[in-house]
């Protein structure tokens, strides 16, 4: 059986200097998700910095992410998408789409990568204890009750294409997630998500 490997939290969105687009927020927390599982932040390992990814998509990174030090509370982290020259068009497009989803609210969690190391079953789901995180990424769905934007300072104005861009890509990404998960149940794999 293939354990969980994705936990989702809060985050919130930052205003810097024109340049940098960042944000930050909780990576992880001890809350009972509504899967019914648990994570103990005390028991994360990690190595900064990490990738930030566009929904769990190894091929799609969109920057990176910078864990601070794990509490009792969870882990916060500090995360930034880069703006990209027009030579590179199509990572262009990418990292503006997915600043363009924080910016507008269509994305409002993150949700960790995880190899779990040492965990127990409970009645309701998982009890990990030690996990080894080795990618974040945003995500529009979050599995915590409380894994939403809090505020959104201030950031800069996205041209209409952008707009446009997100319509394609969240109508393109509900079609990929309909075919990947009928590939993943064709093999006959198990997994559990958070």
């Amino acid at each position: 059986m293939e354990l969980a490997n994705r936990a989702y939290a809060a985050f919130e969105v930052k205003a810097l200097d024109s340049d940098r687009r960042t944000f930050s927020g909780w990576a992880t927390t001890p809350a009972l998700d509504r899967m019914g599982d648990t994570i103990n932040p005390l028991g994360v390992t990690f190595r900064n910095p990490l990738a930030l990814l566009h929904g769990h998509r190894h091929d799609l990174p969109i920057g990176s992410v910078i864990f601070q030090t794990p509490t009792k509370k969870g882990i916060k982290f500090d995360a930034e998408i880069p703006v990209v020259d027009e030579e590179y068009a199509s990572l262009r497009d990418r990292v503006n789409t997915a600043w363009g989803e924080l910016k507008y609210g269509l994305v409002r969690a993150v949700s960790i990568g995880f190899s779990p190391i040492k965990y127990a079953f409970t009645d309701d789901g998982v009890d990990y204890q030690e996990i080894e995180v080795y990618e974040l990424s945003t995500v529009a769905i979050p599995a915590l009750p409380e894994a939403v934007i809090t505020a959104v300072k201030s950031m800069n104005d996205l041209p209409r294409t952008a707009v446009a861009q997100i319509k394609h890509f969240d109508l393109q990404g509900a079609v990929h997630l309909i075919s990947a998960r009928d590939q993943h149940l064709a093999r006959g794999a198990v997994s559990i998500s958070r």
